[in-house]
């Protein structure tokens, strides 16, 4: 290499390190094994040390362990595919702040059309994640209401089981007939049926713990666990659930286990008024239908309620911001249900009118990275 050539180098280089640094995201190219080639400014600030000391080093360098495998994963998956790649990860600093980022990534080829490493532009999701979730869990609140109500038809049943256990106890005693079979039967059925409000409980709690991570769960399973805490309050609505399950196994979902159920019970509570509504007027039996099937990249949610069709005018604004024909609603639920499924967990919800039934669509990724299937590169 002459003269001439070193210096287009230097001046390219340098015009590289320029651009790279005037652009606000941090930044960085790996090699084929992980190392740091190259990064910005922004990234080195990110890692706490100087552009230079990135260089030779890995994720594992920088970031918690969780964090750094998912990575060589996604790094594994995009030299095999070929294809860039939209990732999330989270990991928390030094000072104890929880920090989110969008990974856009892609594979950087040599002169030789070769493989020579993976480029990636982070962006800084934090405060827009905060937000979200802080909208999120207020449009949960507003759902207590009616979860405190469906707890207190959950709890109807076994209070009732427990007071005619202690009713008949009291009178064998009282009679000088109690005995250990007796005392012993007493204890199990009590036990059974405070188990059961325990669990109730349980089902509460974790609905009102956020999701912040993106996990693998069942749908299946969410819907079970919502339908144990709103299923007698939906019986005692004398309305009919009916289950379409078109597969046997159980189907999961890559995203917010508890903001999904959030999602999957507003809709449904939505459907339930709709249908107490129509009962006040007149003899009606009302169905909310749940359908779970998949497709090779989705888990596809129907709820079909044949509670009358959405007027055609406003069918396209249920999700907007603070729109409600409900007297006492918010406009929060339906809007929030699209910001969760959409912007946070990109899938789709939708909503049409078929006849005199509403359907509901809910679409999410399934398991996201195959991540059994990757071998990551040494």
């Amino acid at each position: 290499m002459n003269g001439e050539d070193c210096l287009k180098m230097a001046r390219r280089n340098n015009f590289e390190n320029v651009l790279l640094d005037t652009l606000p995201n941090p930044i960085y190219y790996k090699s084929i094994k992980g190392n740091f080639i190259k990064c910005n400014t922004h990234f080195a600030k990110l890692a706490n040390i100087s552009k230079e000391e990135v260089v030779g080093k890995t994720a594992y360098d920088f970031f918690p362990k969780d964090v750094a495998n998912r990575n060589k994963i996604i790094d594994a998956k995009i030299m095999k595919t070929l294809q860039p790649l939209d990732d999330e990860i989270y990991f928390d600093t030094k000072n104890g702040n929880r920090r989110y980022y969008n990974l856009n990534k892609a594979v950087c080829f040599n002169e030789n059309n070769e493989i020579a490493g993976i480029v990636c532009i982070m962006t800084d999701m934090t405060e827009r994640t905060k937000i979200q979730e802080s909208f999120i869990q207020r449009s949960k609140f507003l759902e207590l209401g009616e979860l405190i109500a469906s707890i207190a038809h959950q709890w109807n049943e076994p209070l009732v089981e427990l007071s005619a256990q202690i009713q008949k106890v009291a009178f064998s005693y009282k009679n000088n007939k109690i005995n250990k079979k007796e005392v012993s039967e007493f204890v199990k059925d009590s036990m059974t049926q405070i188990q059961y409000m325990s669990e109730t409980l349980t089902d509460f709690r974790n609905f009102l713990i956020p999701s912040s991570v993106k996990n693998k769960f069942g749908i299946k399973k969410s819907i079970e666990e919502i339908f144990k805490i709103i299923g007698k309050d939906i019986f005692y609505s004398n309305i009919q659930i009916k289950y379409e399950y078109k597969n046997k196994e159980e189907v999961f979902v890559y995203g917010f286990k508890n903001e999904v159920k959030q999602v999957l019970l507003n809709i449904i509570n939505n459907a339930k008024t709709k249908i107490i509504n129509i009962c006040k007027k007149h003899d009606f039996k009302g169905i909310i239908t749940i359908k779970v099937s998949q497709n090779k990249n989705n888990c596809i949610v129907n709820i079909i309620d044949n509670a009358g069709a959405i007027d055609s005018d406003i069918i396209d604004l249920v999700f907007n911001p603070y729109f409600t024909t409900k007297n006492n609603g918010t406009g929060i639920g339906l809007y929030m249900a699209k910001v969760i499924i959409e912007d946070r967990m990109s899938g789709k919800v939708s909503v049409k009118n078929k006849n005199q039934n509403v359907i509901f669509k809910i679409q999410m990724p399934l398991q996201g990275l195959d991540i059994e299937n990757i071998t990551p590169r040494r």
